[in-house]
């Protein structure tokens, strides 16, 4: 059975409690009987139905219900000395509703419940030469303890909710310190292992032409070539050496390529002796950065599979802006095809590239050879 059932059950029974404890309290001790005594305490039941939603205005039910049960005690007959002004079952709902009214933690809402229960039952009971000072103190007694139970309540309540929260705060931290753990290790291995070697290949494509006598002049070409995209590539790694190594949640990033820079890529493919027709269609101006570079970085990933998987094989490579953004790299058929077994890591890292943008990525095979596309939603484009 559900938390939802038992509560309503709980409350159904409070409800009939109240109905039959309370109709027998004012017959034993009251004038009142038969109809009168049901319906005063059915009205006392009313604030047991709201105490959960509306705390105050539960109280403030019980409050004049209460009083209008001990004025109609009065008319109706002078009462027992001993339930006079507060009846049995009044003392009982005013002290379960106070008590749930100081849980919420407003203290100022229940020094006045206590206050209105207090003061003028204790004046009425001193203008009676004190021999109604007995029921009220009870009742006092009853009220005082009750709120002082449901302060302490939302004391430990909120004692808990903070507590609660420092452990959240605390495992995002531990969380946090990990994870700048982790990239600060990432960034030493790249440092100390592929910046290393990229600083070796360019210092060694940069001097060869004075360690090696009579290179001819193409030779020369290629390996300037070599060197400037090395250097290019290491000042690359540097710029996300730099952001794996800041700790903040937002590192400044260098600026990162757009499409406006396929062409120096495809440049470079072409100078490496791979072939590749690029084709732009559409405005590209407006595009969200993040666009950019993962359009950047699609086809980046997928010519540097065809100069190492279909090396010399005519690629082309279409761009598309409009209502999304297409990008779509096609290789021919390869001389010397070379095996794949399947996605590599760079592939899969674009399809999350994509996927996180809402956007598809597919790898297939037309005619032997490969062809990655990515289509890319455009925010706002339907606009």
């Amino acid at each position: 059975m559900n938390t939802i059932w038992l509560h309503r059950i709980g409350v159904g029974f409070a409800v009939l409690a109240m109905m039959v404890l309370g109709s027998a309290d004012l017959a034993l001790f009251t004038e009142v009987h038969g109809g009168v005594a049901l319906v005063l305490s059915a009205a006392r039941s009313v604030p047991i139905l709201l105490y959960r939603r509306r705390p105050y205005l539960a109280w403030w039910l019980a409050y004049g219900t209460s009083v209008a049960t001990t004025v109609t005690a009065l008319f109706l007959g002078f009462p027992h000395p001993d339930t006079w002004p507060w009846a049995y079952s009044s003392m009982a709902l005013l002290a379960a509703t106070t008590g749930i009214l100081a849980a919420q933690g407003v203290r100022r809402r229940t020094v006045v419940a206590v206050a209105l229960v207090a003061v003028p039952s204790l004046a009425l009971g001193l203008g009676f030469s004190g021999w109604l000072v007995q029921n009220v103190l009870i009742c006092t007694a009853l009220v005082g303890a009750a709120a002082l139970i449901g302060d302490l309540v939302h004391s430990r309540r909120r004692v808990a909710g903070d507590l609660a929260e420092e452990k959240q705060v605390s495992a995002a931290e531990r969380t946090r310190r990990s994870l700048v753990e982790e990239r600060t290790r990432i960034a030493r291995e790249l440092h100390d292992v592929v910046a290393h070697h990229m600083s070796m290949i360019t210092v060694q494509a940069e001097t060869a032409r004075y360690r090696l006598e009579g290179l001819p002049e193409p030779a020369v070409d290629e390996l300037t070539g070599i060197a400037s995209r090395a250097r290019g590539s290491l000042t690359e790694l540097r710029g996300l050496l730099s952001a794996l190594r800041d700790d903040q949640d937002a590192p400044a990033l260098a600026p990162q390529p757009t499409l406006a820079d396929l062409d120096e890529l495809v440049d470079r493919i072409n100078a490496a002796g791979t072939p590749v027709r690029l084709s732009v269609t559409g405005d590209s101006t407006g595009l969200p950065d993040v666009l950019h570079l993962t359009a950047y970085r699609i086809v980046q990933e997928a010519l540097s599979n065809v100069v190492r998987h279909a090396a010399g094989a005519p690629t082309t490579v279409d761009i598309s802006v409009g209502g999304e953004l297409t990008v779509e790299v096609v290789n021919a058929r390869p001389a010397h095809p070379t095996t794949r077994d399947g996605e590599g890591h760079g592939l899969v890292g674009l399809r999350e590239r994509a996927t996180l943008l809402g956007g598809t990525f597919e790898v297939d095979q037309p005619d032997g050879g490969w062809r990655v596309r990515a289509t890319l939603p455009v925010p706002g484009a339907g606009r």
